[in-house]
């Protein structure tokens, strides 16, 4: 079905979206599928409160525009709200989008907008209109496919210098292996059955890497890991996959559309070379390192 046209600029003033079937291409997992334990436990109270404090909290100020994938039953969404200036939590269920409503109306948050979501995008956010995305225990039920999907329109909708913080079940380490055996009896689980969808670090790295965000931390527990990136303004590589996705969409306005923005970008890569080439010629040799890496980091990502 085609997308919504509206773009969500302002979060508190969006209108309730309608119903909408997921797409095509997403792997919905349902949510009466999926069996975690329960919604907070003293272990991972802890850990969860450390991850909060350490790698969300800092990043979040009173002018933040924020993003929530999948809320659950809203537990990250009442603190994230009060630390930013608006807050849109995009979901596929729409009796968790409800359960969220209910309990950021009993907090009496104002700042938070709900937007029913495909399953594989976040078609309804503007493109560089985020300052922050967040998602916890959702992507490690989400397999490869839409995971990718997911991020390529994380990396749209982050404004330069934007930091998503997201969750991920990995397989290259022992934990992963235990939670298998113990989980499946030998028997082999289907995605969107409770099973988590497990990625090496290797191929979450490519993921991050392919649309631009460079990882700058990783946070590990048990068999997930908690990735914090940044879309670097200092790179060319985010706007130029941006441009590739527009020239493989379907239309024959496409291809036209993505030459002319290719070739704004050509001019201004043109451009920081050339100062950058500039200061090369010109600085010492201890500050001649710095200068190779930023380089380095423009073409590169």
């Amino acid at each position: 079905m085609p997308e919504p046209t509206r773009t969500i600029v302002a979060p508190p003033r969006v209108a309730e979206p309608p119903a909408r079937v997921a797409s095509a291409r997403a792997v919905v997992v349902r949510p009466e599928a999926i069996r975690p334990g329960p919604e907070s436990s003293p272990k991972s109270d802890d850990a969860e409160h450390r991850l909060f404090a350490m790698s969300v909290a800092p990043r979040l100020t009173p002018a933040t525009r924020a993003v929530e994938i999948g809320p659950g039953a809203g537990r990250w969404t009442v603190q994230l709200a009060p630390l930013v200036r608006d807050l849109v939590v995009v979901d596929v269920a729409p009796e968790m989008i409800d359960r969220t409503r209910t309990r950021t109306r009993a907090a009496e948050m104002t700042n938070v907008a709900f937007v029913l979501g495909s399953g594989g995008d976040l078609a309804p956010i503007g493109t560089g209109s985020v300052d922050f995305v967040f998602a916890y225990d959702v992507f490690v039920w989400i397999p490869l496919e839409p995971t990718v999907a997911y991020l390529a329109d994380i990396a749209r909708v982050l404004r330069d210098d934007g930091i998503a913080v997201i969750q991920h079940a990995v397989n290259d380490v022992r934990p992963a292996w235990e939670r298998l055996d113990a989980g499946s009896g030998g028997a082999p689980a289907a995605a969107g059955d409770g099973a988590y969808c497990y990625h090496s670090r290797d191929a979450l790295d490519r993921m991050y890497a392919r649309f631009g965000l460079r990882i700058e931390s990783v946070w590990t527990e048990h068999d997930t890991a908690v990735i914090t990136a940044r879309k670097p303004a200092d790179s060319i590589v985010p706007r130029l996959e941006q441009i590739l996705r527009q020239a493989a969409a379907p239309g024959e306005e496409a291809g036209g559309r993505a030459a002319g923005e290719l070739a704004g970008l050509a001019e201004d890569l043109r451009d920081r070379v050339a100062a950058l080439a500039a200061r090369l010629a010109l600085s010492a040799e201890a500050e001649r390192a710095q200068v190779i890496q930023q380089i380095r980091r423009l073409i590169r990502g």
